[in-house]
């Protein structure tokens, strides 16, 4: 059986290989067959609803489904294999709100290993949830609630097959803090999940000053000369203020700033 595989962020897609790197799935235990009919009823759901639905496949970590109402809302066109000339933009993830893409990884992680730490036939009976903003097909960010619940497992109960489920929520007050609870099937449990509050740091006034500058966008070449220092000192600064804030890249760096609000 052949499907259309959509792309999913590089970044997100290592995240979910790294949770689930002992599944060990096979593909001769999996019966695709039964995407066609999920297919059908999330069709319908989508056109009755103002919900967005789509399926990942744990097995190949990519997005086999997503619900053609992605467009209306989203401007969401899914798009093929990913590679080095595949425009971001058009990746469902791409759509999260940058500082909220920075929690979001580092949720997704936690949400993940708590979920694998739970024995194998508990897990399909817990939902995950986030609210934090998406853009839309308007190019304004609006707060959605984007669920994620089990939806198949393989012969030996494995999760497989996860539903996700994105709808705009009505109150759009809230409009930073991302959003993480888990929901216990069974019992009903609200379980808040939000990542723990971020170690502190302090930055020099020098490298509040060049973080600044990496946010509007300028090279070390370019800082180097608006700041009259070697480019080999810029580079070490840059190094120290990856290392204070604990991220991996600038533009997790700047996320942070600007959460932290070094930066505005």
């Amino acid at each position: 059986m052949i499907f259309d595989y959509f792309s999913m962020n590089q970044e997100i897609k290592k995240i979910l290989q790294d949770i689930y790197k002992d599944h060990r799935l096979q593909e001769v235990d999996l019966d695709y067959t039964v995407v066609d009919a999920y297919k059908v009823d999330f069709d319908r759901l989508a056109k009755l609803s103002n919900k967005c639905f789509f399926i990942v496949d744990l097995h190949t970590f990519k997005y086999i489904y997503t619900s053609e109402n992605f467009k209306d809302i989203f401007g969401y066109l899914p798009i093929g294999e990913y590679d080095a000339s595949s425009v971001d933009d058009k990746l469902l993830d791409s759509k999260i709100h940058p500082d909220d893409f920075f929690e979001y990884k580092k949720n997704l992680l936690r949400v993940g290993k708590f979920l694998m730490q739970k024995p194998k036939e508990e897990r399909p009976g817990y939902k995950h949830i986030f609210e934090l903003r998406i853009r839309n097909i308007q190019g304004q960010y609006v707060r959605v609630s984007w669920e994620r619940d089990s939806l198949e497992t393989d012969k030996s109960g494995n999760l497989w097959l996860m539903l996700g489920i994105i709808h705009v929520l009505s109150d759009q007050s809230e409009t930073t803090k991302l959003k993480s609870f888990f929901i216990n099937l069974k019992t009903g449990e609200h379980i808040p999940f939000d990542s723990p509050q971020d170690p502190q740091f302090e930055l020099t006034v020098r490298e509040k000053e060049i973080l600044g500058l990496i946010q509007q966008g300028l090279l070390s070449k370019e800082i180097a000369d608006r700041l009259s220092i070697s480019v080999n000192t810029v580079n070490i600064h840059r190094q120290n203020i990856l290392h204070k804030m604990q991220v991996n890249n600038s533009l997790e760096a700047v996320a942070r700033g600007r959460k932290s609000g070094i930066l505005k």
